[in-house]
């Protein structure tokens, strides 16, 4: 009925594109995404400024309606370089990068619309997000800090900005970012659980303890919450509690490898062997590709149960990676199997292939910086 109207209005002007676009958007609503598609190309290359921001935007939508991202951020980025302050183009284009996983391109981009007009707060944010998932987390905390300078409303931009300094271990200001946010907007139960993290990593525990329980009480459903609250409690030795909440996080998200590490360790350090073994065991079986895993596995193993059952596990971790670690973890074994000659020409062997890891021996044997043979063979003297 739509399209039917608009053809009858545009009876006496049938080529206008104004109504050929009130036709192309009602048969996108409709359905018709191939006749849509025709005429927006039809009107767009004679389209005037204006109309075509209109055509983009249209074309916007089709793209995102058939999962075109690519498409669709071009749409976009043609409508901000020609209207470098379009409100909607904005606001859709970090989703849409998201989408296309195309943060390079935005980063280009948005660092062109920034030279136009530096006062967008928008674009800072959008620029924050491409840098953050491109791991790049001190231009993003600094492109979040100015999205909120210029908009000290934009609560998502403290949010993200304490997230970004978080993973730069950057934790007291991390703590300020988020007590800025308690202070100027509503606090909700992610809040309360980040604020605690902070806490944790500035080894606060109880302080810690205390926003977990908070966010808990706020209904975070969230396996993370649990876990952090367990990590801290067994840190001050409330190891019943430790393990309560580890094992509701287990419950709430049973394939966190993470999880399961800090439940054996826990575990160990109650000399509760078995039950630790089975804990570490399901982490490496869930993230065989987690190095680390296989070394904590390694090591409790070496510690518990001797050299030989920590070398097995080391010889299975090293069929998903050739890491050096597993190779300087099995010189260590053998020098404690009492094997020092084999050992010693393993470690001549890795000083010439991967000399940066040979501190790691130190890690797992300490007392290994008082053997001068092996500190001449690491230290070239």
């Amino acid at each position: 009925e739509t399209i039917q109207f608009i053809e009858e209005k545009s009876f006496l002007s049938p080529n206008d594109p104004e109504f050929i676009l009130l036709k192309a958007q009602a048969l996108l609503h409709s359905g018709d995404d191939e006749t849509c598609q025709l005429l927006l190309s039809e009107i767009k290359k004679d389209a005037d400024p204006d109309l075509l921001i209109e055509i983009l935007l249209t074309e916007t939508d089709l793209y995102e309606r058939t999962q075109e991202f690519n498409l669709m951020f071009d749409s976009l980025q043609n409508i901000l370089l020609q209207q470098t302050n379009n409100n909607e183009a904005l606001e859709r284009i970090w989703l849409c990068t998201e989408l296309s996983g195309r943060y390079e391109d935005s980063i280009i981009l948005h660092q062109k619309l920034l030279e136009k007009d530096s006062y967008s707060f928008q674009a800072w944010y959008n620029l924050g997000q491409a840098y953050f998932s491109e791991e790049r987390y001190e231009d993003a905390a600094e492109a979040f800090e100015y999205a909120y300078l210029i908009n000290d409303d934009f609560e998502f931009a403290f949010r993200d900005r304490g997230e970004a300094l978080l993973l730069l271990s950057k934790y007291d200001e991390a703590l300020k970012c988020y007590q800025d946010v308690k202070e100027r907007f509503v606090p909700d139960a992610d809040l309360y659980c980040k604020i605690g993290q902070c806490y944790a990593f500035l080894d606060q525990h109880e302080i810690a303890i205390e926003h977990f329980a908070v966010s808990l009480q706020m209904g975070n459903v969230n396996g993370d919450v649990h876990f952090h609250m367990g990590v801290c409690l067994g840190l001050i030795e409330r190891y019943t509690s430790a393990e309560e909440s580890i094992n509701k996080a287990i419950s709430l998200d049973p394939d966190r490898e993470e999880f399961h590490l800090a439940l054996a360790d826990l575990c160990f350090q109650q000399d509760k062997l078995e039950e630790a073994a089975q804990h570490y065991q399901k982490a490496v079986d869930l993230a065989p590709d987690n190095n680390l895993a296989w070394l904590q596995y390694a090591g409790f193993l070496l510690l518990a149960y001797g050299e030989e059952a920590a070398m097995e596990v080391v010889d299975e971790a090293m069929f998903y990676s050739d890491s050096a670690e597993f190779h300087y973890f099995k010189v260590v074994c053998l020098i404690t199997a009492g094997k020092r000659q084999e050992a010693i020409i393993n470690l001549m062997n890795l000083m010439d292939s991967c000399p940066e890891q040979a501190d790691y021996m130190y890690e797992v044997m300490p007392e290994l910086k008082n053997d001068a043979e092996v500190n001449a063979i690491i230290t070239g003297q």
